[in-house]
């Protein structure tokens, strides 16, 4: 399976696990005319979602991830 694949299925489950209001804010966003995004600032909808995104993000099995990250970036 290719990269891209594997991402696209990681997002949808992260946003699955948003919050309606959350998941609703993003598809507007999606649906937006180019125009409109713009001006987009993140603050219209991050926080609707923070507080699913931070038990997400804080969960232990995380830590893997943050150290894939972080060996990556010390690559570069």
């Amino acid at each position: 399976m290719e990269v891209a694949q594997y991402t696209a299925q990681s997002l949808y489950v992260v946003y699955r696990q948003l919050p309606i209001e959350a998941q609703q804010a993003f598809l507007d966003l999606l649906n937006r005319e180019t125009g409109d995004v713009v001006g987009y600032k993140n603050t219209e909808w991050l926080p609707m979602s923070e507080t699913s995104l931070r038990e997400l993000w804080d969960a232990p099995e995380e830590d893997y991830w943050d150290d894939l990250y972080a060996k990556q970036q010390a690559k570069n």
